[in-house]
């Protein structure tokens, strides 16, 4: 995690939770066990981190001037969520998370010639058995696409007034950067300019390109957004490079 966050300049202290029944230094995709997989779904995870952020703010004396939510990929899902329900978190800052769906995104993906899986299928497939933790599809199960499809995150970040920046890379084979861009366009229709897009030319899913992190150019942003006072983070003008 230190080597994570080599980007961040200013002075933090970080709390991480992993996922229920998740090995140390697992990264919750393979062999993490039945107790993982029964528990590996969105209510769960934000019923965890919300009782997990509230008992560490809870134990903050002072409180911190700060307090920032981080999610990366699905993650983002759930900090956005536990943002949008806590008044105490002060910004938001998302990697490789945007405004559309599941099924929106490997729908692009799909158009792109990206996709990794037949999409028709899975969603021919999936709806058969939804409850599955035995059955997978793409190396995740049945349980989680058919809890995750459909979830719309626009409206979760539109409820934010919040500082927020989001972090994409311009070849992610995960989530198209085409939802990233549909977010920052749904801010700037709604008149909202509090979110800050940042998207990273030839980078993926990790923000890795042509050998390149561009994480700790991320991380050095949210420092700079975490130094300015918050009315003028607040009026930061969302910037996005161009649909490639």
């Amino acid at each position: 995690m230190p080597e994570y966050l080599s980007g961040l300049t200013v002075s933090a202290r970080v709390f991480v939770l992993n996922k229920r029944f998740m090995p140390d230094r697992s990264i919750g995709i393979f062999d993490c066990g039945e107790d993982f997989y029964l528990a590996n779904h969105p209510s769960q995870w934000i019923s965890d981190y919300s009782e997990f952020i509230e008992a560490q703010l809870g134990t903050l004396s002072p409180k911190p001037k700060n307090i920032v939510m981080v999610g990366v990929s699905e993650g983002g899902l759930v900090a956005t969520k536990i943002a949008a329900r806590t008044p105490a978190i002060t910004h938001l800052a998302v990697i490789s998370y945007g405004g559309y769906s599941v099924r929106q995104m490997y729908k692009i993906l799909e158009q792109k010639g990206r996709s990794q899986v037949d999409v028709d299928d899975l969603w021919k497939e999936v709806p058969s058995d939804p409850r599955s933790i035995e059955k997978e599809w793409n190396g995740s199960t049945y349980r989680w696409w058919s809890d995750m499809m459909d979830i719309d995150p626009l409206s979760d970040f539109l409820k934010l007034n919040i500082p927020i920046i989001v972090g994409a890379g311009e070849k992610d084979q995960s989530m198209p950067v085409e939802s990233a861009l549909f977010l920052a366009a749904k801010f700037k229709e709604a008149g909202k300019d509090n979110l800050i897009l940042k998207v990273y030319p030839e980078s993926d899913h990790r923000l890795n390109g042509n050998g390149v992190s561009h994480r700790d150019e991320f991380f050095a942003e949210l420092s700079r957004l975490l130094q300015l006072p918050h009315s003028t983070a607040l009026r930061q003008t969302v910037s996005a490079a161009p649909t490639p």
